[in-house]
């Protein structure tokens, strides 16, 4: 038995060709933190079952909330911008449907940037782990930038995961603020602290990283505005904890 899981917060706009994707499951179960635009009515409306959790302690924790809630054998953990290719769900049923095998699997991912698939820089495709075993896979406890940790052995699967990363620059930008706050809240809380050199280089270092070293110029404009945003969410991370430390002082 298969549970396709997913946590979502005014998603409606990416959700219907995720859902759509993996109607293959048994179960697909949606834990949304309170959504306004008809996220969860559209779930529904595809079969899933809706469970409402408002009490916000970040993607790891909400996700970790969802995994307890599972009954199924194995679990796919998805975002709710990200659709499994036609391969990838061929891949995902024989897998979790033949006897024994591995603990989990890591899919590939690709990521999408205003529509353009990107090929190079820090959204280049990779491997990440979202197939697992139920009771053999936990989530990180991150605010953000949570990891799926699978105890045992893992292999890979044919196919992709398309990510729709961002659908528009202000979506972007919003999304890195959102992100940046989260992981300055992690750090002030672990005791760290914002120094003149990470607010001077962070940024430039990492723009040139993600442009050259990973090659995101070669991604043309979108390649450039991704590493750009990047490289400035860098600096607003250390820009936010300094404030933190500003206000705790």
């Amino acid at each position: 038995m298969l549970s396709v899981v997913l946590i979502t917060k005014n998603a409606a706009q990416v959700l219907k060709p995720t859902l759509a994707a993996v109607s293959f499951a048994d179960t697909i179960l949606v834990v949304d933190s309170g959504s306004t635009d008809g996220t969860r009515e559209l779930a529904e409306s595809m079969n899933a079952k809706v469970v409402l959790q408002t009490d916000w302690k970040g993607y790891g924790h909400q996700k970790a909330y969802a995994l307890s809630l599972v009954e199924g054998d194995w679990v796919l953990l998805l975002d709710a911008d990200e659709v499994v290719d036609e391969t990838l769900a061929r891949e995902i049923q024989r897998a979790t449907r033949s006897a024994g095998g591995p603990a989990g699997y890591a899919l590939r991912r690709v990521n999408y940037f205003c529509g353009e698939r990107l090929r190079f820089g820090n959204g280049r495709p990779s491997y990440v782990e979202r197939l697992f075993r139920r009771g053999q896979g936990r989530v990180s406890d991150h605010r953000v930038h949570e990891r799926i940790l699978i105890d045992g052995p893992v292999e890979r699967l044919a196919g992709e995961i398309h990510h729709y990363t961002s659908e528009s620059i202000r979506h972007r930008v919003l999304k890195n603020d959102e992100y940046a706050s989260l992981a300055a809240e992690d750090l002030h809380r672990a005791g760290k602290h914002a120094s003149v050199w990470q607010l001077l280089f962070l940024m430039p270092l990492a723009i040139a990283r993600d442009l050259v070293l990973k090659g995101g110029i070669l991604d043309g404009k979108a390649g450039i505005i991704m590493a750009v945003t990047g490289g400035f969410y860098s600096f607003n991370k250390y820009a936010k904890l300094w404030e933190l430390q500003k206000k705790s002082n």
